[in-house]
């Protein structure tokens, strides 16, 4: 097996498992309220598809579910909103967090790419290269996440193009 195969694999199912600890963690597990393992796989399965270049899986942007920031926040530091990059150009995002310590208590971030999941970012890491996003104009948004999984309320997103 190619080293590429087992990273998709690795990330497929760190994603799964983050699903899992997300739902059964969660108030409302068990409740009947939340979605079973077979609904949430064919959530997943709808709206899940892979990056070109492999790299990320991607999911519809959790809107539900979050909780309030009490005091913590994060912005954006990279790139700069209106930033042009060229087609096949890496993206570093870099962010800067407030009264949130990443990498404690499993605490860490999820950056989206025009509403969709791009990545998942643990540890006490600050930032995160994107690559193969499509020509185009694309919002990127960050959000704080608990160990949980559940994503603060309050965000930061800046609006960036990629060129032909």
């Amino acid at each position: 097996m190619n080293s590429k195969w087992l990273s998709r694999l690795a990330l497929t199912l760190f994603f799964v498992f983050g699903l899992f600890l997300a739902v059964a963690c969660s108030p409302a597990a068990g409740s009947g309220s939340e979605p079973g393992m077979e609904e949430m796989e064919a959530m997943e399965e709808e709206t899940g598809d892979e990056h070109e270049d492999g790299n990320h899986e991607h999911s519809g942007e959790q809107t539900e579910g979050r909780v309030p920031n009490e005091g913590a926040a994060v912005r954006i530091v990279s790139p700069a909103d209106g930033a042009t990059f060229q087609s096949g150009e890496q993206i570093i995002v870099e962010i800067e967090t407030e009264n949130f310590d990443l990498g404690q208590a499993d605490n860490h971030w999820h950056v989206y790419v025009d509403g969709s999941s791009w990545g998942m970012i643990m540890g006490g890491n600050t930032d995160e290269a994107l690559s193969g996003i499509e020509p185009g104009e694309h919002e990127i948004s960050v959000y704080l996440s608990i160990g949980t999984h559940e994503e603060l309320e309050e965000g930061d997103s800046v609006t960036i193009t990629v060129e032909e």
